[in-house]
C-alpha cells in the first residue's frame, strides 16, 4: 500500500522542530533587510494554514479512496507544521507574524470551497506542491539569513515529496484511463494555486521559473503520455 512507503519516507526525512532548526541563532537584523522575502514567507504561512480546511473538504470528496486518506493525514500534519515554523520564524524577527484573527478570517473566506472534482483536485494539489517546492528551494538560496536559508531547504524537500506521493495517487486513477487523463491534463492547463484559495499573489522566487515549468512538463508527460504543453496545442489546433 502507498501508504506505507509514504510513512517510512516521511519518518526518514523528517526534521525536528526544536533541533533541527537552529532558533537560538536566528539574525533578526539580516531577516528584516529582506522585507519582501518575509512577505512572501508570511503569505506562505497563510497557505499553509489554510490546509486543515483545504485537506478536510478533499477527504470529504475522497472518504472511500483508503489510500488517499491515509496519505493526506500525513501530508495535513505536515503542512500544519510548515505554518507553525514560519509563523515562528516571523514572531522572532518581529516581522508581521498571523494571529489566531488572521486564520480565522482566511477560513470564513473559504469555508463554502467544495471539491467537485477530487481527480482534478488532486492533480491541482500535485502542480501546486511542484511549483510550492520550487518557491522553497529558491527561497533557501536568495535568503540572507542562515536559519531562514536553513527552514525553507526543510521545507521544500516535505513539498517535493508532496508531490511525488500526489503522482503516485494519480498514476493508478490515470492508467489505462483516457478520460482521466484528459482530465488531469485539462487540470494543469487551467492550474490555479490552491494559494490562490487565499493570498491575492501566490509567492513564486523567480518570474516564469523555466526550470519548474520544464520539469512539471515532464512529469506530467510520465503520467498521462502527453505534456501540458502538448496538450494545450492539440486543444488549440482542434478549434480550428
Amino acid at each position: 500500500m502507498i501508504y506505507d512507503d509514504y510513512l517510512t519516507t516521511a519518518e526518514l526525512q523528517r526534521w525536528i522542530l526544536e533541533t533541527d532548526v537552529s532558533w537560538n541563532n536566528i539574525s533578526p537584523e539580516a531577516a528584516l533587510t529582506q522585507p519582501e522575502l518575509l512577505e512572501q514567507i508570511r503569505d506562505s504561512a497563510l497557505i499553509e494554514s489554510y490546509f486543515p480546511l483545504y485537506t478536510t473538504n478533499l477527504l470529504r470528496a475522497c472518504w472511500d479512496q483508503v489510500d488517499l486518506t491515509a496519505v493526506f493525514s500525513v501530508q495535513l500534519y505536515e503542512s500544519y507544521k510548515h505554518f507553525y515554523v514560519l509563523n515562528r520564524y516571523l514572531e522572532v524577527v518581529g516581522y508581521r507574524p498571523l494571529t489566531d484573527r488572521d486564520l480565522i478570517e482566511v477560513r470564513a473566506n473559504c469555508i463554502h470551497n467544495r471539491v467537485e472534482d477530487p481527480l482534478r483536485e488532486l492533480a491541482r494539489y500535485m502542480i501546486s506542491e511542484h511549483f510550492a517546492a520550487y518557491f522553497f528551494l529558491r527561497a533557501s538560496r536568495q535568503a540572507k539569513e542562515p536559519v531562514l536559508r536553513q527552514i525553507t531547504a526543510f521545507i521544500a524537500k516535505d513539498e517535493f515529496r508532496h508531490t511525488q506521493f500526489a503522482y503516485d495517487l494519480l498514476e493508478p486513477r490515470v492508467r489505462n484511463h483516457e478520460e482521466a487523463r484528459t482530465s488531469v491534463l485539462e487540470a494543469g492547463v487551467n492550474f490555479i494555486h490552491v494559494g490562490a484559495d487565499v493570498v491575492q499573489h501566490v509567492p513564486i522566487a523567480q518570474k516564469n521559473d523555466f526550470q519548474a515549468i520544464l520539469t512539471l512538463d515532464k512529469k506530467m508527460h510520465r503520467l498521462c503520455g502527453i505534456s501540458i504543453s502538448e496538450f494545450s496545442k492539440k486543444d488549440i489546433y482542434a478549434a480550428y
